[in-house]
C-alpha cells in the first residue's frame, strides 16, 4: 500500500527565482562600482589637513578617526552586503534588496566619517 502524504523535502528549499539572483547581481555589480570611486573620493580626503596651520586649531585624534572610518568603513559595508547576499541566494530567499541596504549603510559610514573629518578642523 503506498504513503497517501505528499512527500516534503526535509530541507524545505524552494525554487530559485531568476529575477532575484539577476537584480541580486546587477546590483552587487553597480555597488562594487560604486565603492570603487568612492574610494578613490575617500583617498582624497587625506588633504583635509590642508586647511590646518599655525593659524588654525585642528583636532588631529578626530580627524585620524575620521579618516579610517571614511576610507575603511564603506568597503567593509561592501564585503558585508556580498556575503550576506550570497548567503541567501544560496538559501533562495530574496535578497536583491541587500545590496541597496549595504549601498546606505556604505553610504552612511562614508558620511559620518566626513563629518568628523570636517569637525576635526574647527569649522
Amino acid at each position: 500500500m503506498t504513503d497517501p502524504r505528499p512527500i516534503v523535502d526535509p530541507q524545505g528549499s524552494r525554487p530559485t527565482n531568476v529575477g532575484d539572483v539577476v537584480a541580486s547581481v546587477i546590483l552587487l555589480i553597480a555597488g562594487g562600482f560604486g565603492f570603487a570611486l568612492l574610494a578613490v573620493l575617500s583617498a582624497l580626503l587625506a588633504m583635509v589637513s590642508d586647511g590646518c596651520g599655525p593659524v588654525s586649531v585642528c583636532n588631529f585624534d578626530l580627524m585620524g578617526v575620521g579618516y579610517v572610518i571614511a576610507l575603511a568603513g564603506p568597503p567593509l559595508a561592501y564585503l558585508a552586503a556580498t556575503v550576506w547576499t550570497i548567503i541567501r541566494l544560496t538559501r533562495r530567499q530574496r535578497s536583491w534588496w541587500i545590496p541597496i541596504v549595504g549601498s546606505a549603510g556604505g553610504g552612511a559610514v562614508w558620511g559620518v566619517g566626513y563629518a568628523m573629518l570636517v569637525a576635526s578642523i574647527g569649522r
